[in-house]
């Protein structure tokens, strides 16, 4: 087998398309291991303000490979890197307002459904048929939230691998909350109905204007570097928003935190999953949230790939 760049376009469901408006796509790549059949497909969600690119990013000189697709392509897994709608490639709805996270884990819930039927049949062109292949759920940030939102509502993955993603508020909103965000002090389930509404009255545009970060380190996510969704940002900012998801995963997570990460302490996120039966927790030395950028991503390519062994 020859591995190579394959891409795809996936239906998001007859349910999202009488929501959002018909024609949407969902668009990702693929890419499978050299001379092998992959048992494990790892589908990755890029965060906030990125795109699928965040999974294959260049290398510095004199680094350790910076691509999560390459490491793990040649550790012997295939890799779907997919855009959310609204990102990257993929569709972008006539209300961009309306992609609240429930509608967006619902549309890539679909959309990672489709794909894996498309496999097991041989019925992506370029590809082979895999008709064993299983799913691993792999997300940074708030495509790990999505990721968490997928396994409610289709159950897809055998174990759940989340970067730099943490329940409980995090602390620069935490201090402030009242006036940054309007909805925090009302119960869980009714800020998140009102989301999208929230958001509409909040901000005058469904895209926020973000300024990358600086840095060096900064430089080698300009591939992936996107527009980042209103809805998206308001959604990370809403206390415990993503609580009741996390509550019902029941297959086994991997947290991953930088030391310097967004989210507080790093072990605090364990408990937040009860009815998983293995929960493991990574920090990664000398490492902020955005996680590749960082030489220490080798150790968690590595710890992701021994990780799966118990699935």
């Amino acid at each position: 087998m020859t591995p190579g760049r394959t891409f795809v376009e996936l239906e998001v469901g007859a349910e999202i398309a009488t929501l959002l408006g018909s024609g949407l796509r969902i668009r990702g790549e693929i890419r499978l291991p050299a001379n092998r059949m992959p048992d494990i497909l790892l589908v990755c969600l890029p965060g906030g303000g990125m795109n699928r690119n965040y999974f294959d990013l260049p290398t510095p000189e004199g680094e350790p490979g910076a691509s999560f697709a390459d490491a793990m392509t040649a550790k012997g897994f295939a890799v779907a890197m997919l855009d959310p709608l609204g990102i990257g490639e993929s569709s972008v709805p006539v209300d961009p307002y309306d992609l609240t996270p429930e509608v967006q884990a619902r549309a890539l819930a679909e959309a990672v459904d489709a794909l894996l039927q498309l496999l097991r049949k041989g019925a992506v062109a370029g590809l082979p048929a895999l008709p064993d292949i299983c799913s691993v759920g792999v997300g940074h940030s708030y495509g790990a939230a999505l990721s968490i939102g997928i396994q409610n509502y289709r159950r897809p993955y055998l174990g759940l691998a989340l970067f730099g993603f943490g329940v409980a508020p995090m602390p620069r909103f935490e201090r402030n909350s009242e006036q940054a965000v309007p909805d925090a002090a009302l119960p869980v389930e009714e800020g998140r109905a009102r989301l999208s509404q929230s958001v509409r009255a909040i901000f005058p545009k469904p895209y926020l204007d973000i300024e990358p970060t600086g840095g060096e380190r900064a430089k080698i996510l300009l591939r992936a570097n996107d527009r980042l969704l209103a809805t998206t940002a308001y959604s990370t900012m809403l206390p415990f928003l993503f609580q009741a998801g996390a509550a019902a995963i029941d297959v086994p997570v991997l947290l991953a935190f930088g030391d310097r990460d967004l989210h507080g302490v790093p072990h605090d996120n364990v408990s937040y999953y009860p009815k998983s039966n293995d929960v493991s927790l990574l920090v990664l030395p000398e490492t902020r949230h955005n996680h590749f950028t960082y030489t220490s991503r080798a150790k968690l390519f590595d710890r992701l790939a021994q990780w799966t062994q118990i699935l």
